[in-house]
């Protein structure tokens, strides 16, 4: 059985070195700071949000389906660091609010995929590259991946992006990474769940501008 950390770190440039600290991987990096619109229909979202494994993560909606050999091989590396299959690494919600598909909408990607995470205390979703190359496997430079926070950061909650730990935002902040080098992690250890709005999809010249713009946008 073939390893999925093993093939993504073979194709990630990232250093592995957990002495060293380079700034062009170990960060999260900032995009925007939206303004909180969402509070009042929070808990709704939360509440209606489904556990889900590694292998359960997929939705009927997704715009590409995961092989199921990509599976068994992420399975394989839950037995082999001693993880149950059946772990659940986070809970899902992929009905979006108005205000939150309009966010989503606005960053003008193509083959969009929008769900909220909320990681209730206890669930960790293990170290891990992702594979996103296939939502554009002649150049996965322009699959892009951004998460706003919905809930500000509390203690126990944690994000690593390589050797960097995220934690201290509020809710609001947006942040992306290089998704194709850089392994990450998140989890709760904590007394309260963390909600982030996860955007993912391929980059369009309609995205560069909004990007271009952001700092001149107000949400109402």
């Amino acid at each position: 059985m073939k390893s999925s950390w093993e093939q993504t770190q073979a194709r990630s440039q990232y250093h592995f070195d957990n002495d060293l600290v380079d700034p062009r991987w170990d960060t999260a990096i900032p995009v925007k700071k939206f303004e909180i619109t969402w509070a009042e229909e929070l808990q709704a979202i939360i509440d209606a949000s489904h556990p889900v494994t590694w292998r359960t993560r997929g939705n009927s909606t997704d715009p590409l389906k995961r092989a199921a050999e990509e599976h068994d091989q992420e399975e394989y590396d839950l037995d082999r660091i001693g993880m149950a299959r059946d772990a659940v690494v986070t809970n899902l919600n992929y009905n979006l609010t108005p205000e939150l598909q309009r966010i989503a909408d606005s960053f003008e990607l193509d083959k969009t995929m929008a769900r909220v995470h909320v990681q209730w205390p206890g669930q960790v979703w293990n170290l891990h590259l992702d594979k996103l190359e296939k939502w554009m496997p002649e150049d996965p430079s322009r699959v892009q991946r951004y998460m706003i926070q919905l809930t500000d950061w509390q203690q126990g909650h944690f994000w690593s992006f390589g050797n960097f730990t995220w934690q201290n935002w509020h809710a609001g902040d947006c942040v992306t990474f290089d998704w194709i080098n850089v392994p990450h992690a998140t989890a709760n250890a904590g007394h309260s769940p963390r909600a982030t709005l996860q955007i993912t999809g391929i980059r369009t010249p309609a995205t560069d501008l909004f990007l271009n713009n952001l700092k001149e946008i107000k949400w109402p």
